[in-house]
């Protein structure tokens, strides 16, 4: 269904028509991707119409005189909570151009897609916002803020960090205090008795029992993303994009999982953690994947290992006492209740989520 307000027409996108005025308009809205996979075609594509349901995705767009001027779009993640599989709008590259800013068209197709959205019968519609500017424009279309989802941060070497800051003076100093703090901390990491073997991305059907650990490990969880074989493909596949796999055994039973992905952060060549997730009687496993990560991030010459997590997820995975810390960088989870079945006061405890970074479209 189209709307009209004076000039500005919404309705649902067609890529059909509109794929090149979509990604002209990506490249002014998200101009820290020029000259990466992400802004191109393949990538488009590949996000929106490959996505393992029925349908791929829902795009909407604001146009005036056929011009494309605003975006909205979500991909139709499924989610378990208390026992039970729902569809939720996992909301991605909301763009408004730089000439319609500031004159309500953000706002008007917030609320127009989200009310399509619902009237497709998603449960809520969820996001995670890093830019504190678009949250008011969420905000007004009845979106919550629920929790925030900090960066943490690793550091392995200050070399490249320093050098941005015009202070590389200081590198064989801090990285000194790196090497030897990096080292205490893994003389108390908790590494014996767990197995640990890598896969690329390509790899991820050789992986005998990963099906069966995923559903094991969805049952232990409140709310958490179906990260079935079929997801992963279609999540590790991204083109361009490079992914390992990290599994941690014992007795030969997949207990722990982890995927990692090289990135540049800040200019700061940095491995990130896109999941990590470990059934709920072998916590402990976590000292041997990050050991792990910390040898392959070594091996690769990067110099940082970055998560995502919520503060409850750090407490639960010892992310301090496996030596990250919090930076003043954080993403929100929001979250657009829109038929109300769960109530608001289950949805903001953060112990009820499992939320990484794969939950979201970023990396």
């Amino acid at each position: 269904m189209e709307v009209y307000f004076s000039n500005m027409k919404l309705s649902v996108f067609k890529k059909e028509n509109d794929i090149n005025q979509q990604r002209a308009l990506f490249k002014e809205c998200f101009p820290e991707n020029n000259g990466t996979s992400v802004e191109k075609k393949d990538h488009y594509l590949w996000k929106f119409h490959s996505f393992p349901s029925t349908p791929t995705s829902y795009e909407y767009g604001a146009y005036i005189k056929e011009k494309l001027i605003g975006y909205y779009a979500a991909l139709p993640y499924e989610y378990m909570i208390d026992g039970k599989m729902i569809k939720v709008g996992m909301v991605c590259d909301v763009m408004t151009g730089i000439e319609a800013r500031g004159k309500g068209v953000f706002t008007k197709m917030g609320a127009y897609s989200t009310d399509s959205m619902k009237d497709e019968e998603l449960e809520f519609t969820i996001g995670y916002p890093i830019r504190p500017e678009v949250i008011p424009g969420h905000i007004k279309v009845g979106w919550e803020k629920l929790f925030a989802l900090p960066l943490y941060i690793k550091f392995l070497s200050s070399k490249s960090l320093l050098k941005n800051k015009k202070i590389n003076f200081l590198y064989p100093i801090i990285d000194l205090c790196l090497v030897s703090y990096n080292y205490l901390i893994g003389l108390l990491q908790y590494k014996n008795k767990y197995d640990i073997q890598i896969y690329n991305s390509k790899e991820i059907s050789d992986i005998r029992g990963l099906d069966l650990f995923l559903q094991k490990w969805i049952s232990e969880q409140e709310i958490a993303l179906n990260k079935k074989i079929e997801f992963l493909k279609w999540r590790l596949g991204a083109p361009g994009k490079k992914y390992k796999i990290i599994i941690a055994k014992d007795s030969n039973e997949i207990i722990g999982l982890c995927i990692v992905s090289e990135i540049i952060k800040e200019n700061v060549p940095s491995l990130a953690i896109l999941d990590l997730s470990c059934l709920k009687y072998h916590k402990k496993a976590e000292g041997s994947i990050f050991s792990e990560i910390e040898s392959y991030a070594r091996d690769n010459k990067l110099e940082a290992i970055m998560i995502m997590a919520s503060s409850y997820f750090s407490k639960r995975y010892s992310l301090v006492k496996n030596g990250f810390i919090k930076s003043p960088h954080k993403f929100w989870l929001i979250v657009k209740n829109l038929n109300k079945n769960y109530s608001m006061a289950f949805l903001r405890n953060e112990k009820n989520w499992h939320l990484t970074w794969i939950d979201s479209d970023d990396l």
